[in-house]
């Protein structure tokens, strides 16, 4: 009943493939978040007016033998400030309300690839690192950059993070590598060690509720390949943009990275490629 809103909410839908979206701001988020971040339709008309994906946003869910399992979209800057500041816990809540804590090894549908996805993080994050592996690091994180950047050009509703891969735009001698990925890695194991492993146990079970019938190889190619996108961009805002570590800004990087490969209709299935090719 509202015109104003009405017209706005109009001039703020595009279509794209016969698919309708609500565009984005220049930083990313929805059009219809206010400076407030709440949702503008929400506060004026009620609930009811949300489209299904709204309405049930940031809630993930699905059924595995007779138990339904619950997370949340890292999208949410909630989520994903919890990933970066918190340590990530399963619980169970029982048909009483009573809750116990579940460890990853008990849920039976990731618990084995929880481990496998353990492993490549301890040997990319918490590892001992030679000269040549931070070169392969880097030439392995530049054909990535490309990769993703190529996809980002070719579909407009994706908004670009500043600084996301600025440093891979000019060319550096061996040493510069070595001792720019030395610093860094130093910097993640010191300060961000725990998200990343966060984001990892995180990923691997909000993946399966979406995807059930996933491959699981498929699946720790998707997980790992996030993992190393997240690593890139914020080694490349660590160097690039003024402010150094303070300006890495790892949650604002994870949402960014979680909605580029999950709420990226297009993207998403190209940047499944580029990561499954890229891993394997």
């Amino acid at each position: 009943q509202d015109k104003v809103l009405r017209e706005y909410i109009l001039s703020n839908i595009y279509e794209s493939d016969g698919i309708k979206y609500f565009s984005t701001k220049s930083d990313g988020r929805c059009s219809m978040l206010d400076e407030d971040g709440l949702c503008r339709i929400q506060k004026n008309a009620g609930e009811e007016m949300l489209c299904n994906t709204c309405r049930k946003f940031p809630r993930l869910a699905a059924k595995h033998n007779g138990l339904l399992w619950i997370s949340m979209a890292a999208s949410c800057p909630v989520t994903s400030a919890y990933i970066v500041n918190k340590q990530i816990e399963f619980y169970k809540l029982g048909n009483k309300g009573d809750i116990s804590v579940i460890k990853t090894q008990d849920i039976p549908f990731i618990a084995n690839e929880m481990q496998k996805s353990k492993g490549i993080l301890g040997k990319y994050i918490a590892g001992r690192k030679t000269a040549q592996d931070y070169i392969h690091m880097y030439n392995w994180f530049m054909d990535i950059a490309d990769d993703i950047l190529g996809i980002i050009i070719k579909y407009k509703e994706i908004v670009y993070l500043q600084g996301s891969f600025d440093y891979f735009e000019e060319e550096k001698d061996v040493m510069q590598i070595v001792s720019q990925f030395e610093e860094f890695d130093s910097f993640v194991k010191e300060k961000y060690n725990n998200a990343f492993i966060n984001y990892l146990e995180y990923r691997m079970f909000s993946r399966y509720l979406g995807l059930p019938d996933e491959k699981s190889s498929e699946r720790l190619c998707q997980v790992s390949g996030e993992l190393a996108l997240v690593y890139i961009i914020a080694l490349s805002r660590y160097f690039t943009i003024p402010g150094g570590r303070d300006s890495i800004d790892l949650e604002r990087i994870i949402n960014w990275v979680y909605r580029l490969c999950v709420h990226s209709l297009g993207p998403r299935e190209e940047i499944h490629k580029i990561f499954c090719s890229s891993i394997n």
